[in-house]
């Protein structure tokens, strides 16, 4: 019997190429059920827990120190300074609803001033998760919200 003194160093193309393609599938497999839904989640979190409990006292704020705001006022003005008073702007992100729009001033339809999301499409009107809501109400907010 006469012995192989040829040692074997490293994979084939053949084996490199099998173990990348179960690598491949090991990896769909694991995207393919992971919760993506976590992002959305922790926007409603974000909206539910801390933007409908500031934006409301930032705004009295600002209307004190600086002047009133008005419908169609866009919050982004929160995060400007203002020359000649004590504002102190806020960080851009708090003023931006789950689809990364400005919150605006809107009135419902008695003329009362909410803080309002015109939704995903940031157009008035809509429903799922192009629905307006107002920040401030909780009764006119959409089902994929509450």
């Amino acid at each position: 019997m006469k012995l192989n003194k040829k040692l074997r160093k490293g994979l084939t193309l053949f084996e490199l190429a099998l173990v990348l393609l179960v690598l491949g599938i090991i990896i769909g497999i694991v995207y393919a059920n992971l919760d993506i839904g976590v992002v959305d989640k922790a926007k409603k979190l974000k909206v539910k827990q801390v933007q409908s409990k500031q934006l409301p006292i930032l705004v009295q704020r600002y209307e004190e120190e600086v002047g009133p705001l008005n419908d169609g006022d866009s919050l982004e003005i929160l995060a400007q300074k203002h020359e000649g008073t004590n504002w102190d702007p806020v960080d851009e992100e708090m003023l931006k609803d789950p689809w990364n729009n400005y919150y605006i001033m809107c009135s419902d339809t008695e003329g009362n001033l909410h803080i309002c999301s015109y939704g995903k499409d940031g157009q008035i009107g809509g429903e799922g998760e192009n629905q307006d809501f107002f920040l401030d109400d909780k009764s006119s907010w959409p089902d994929w919200l509450k």
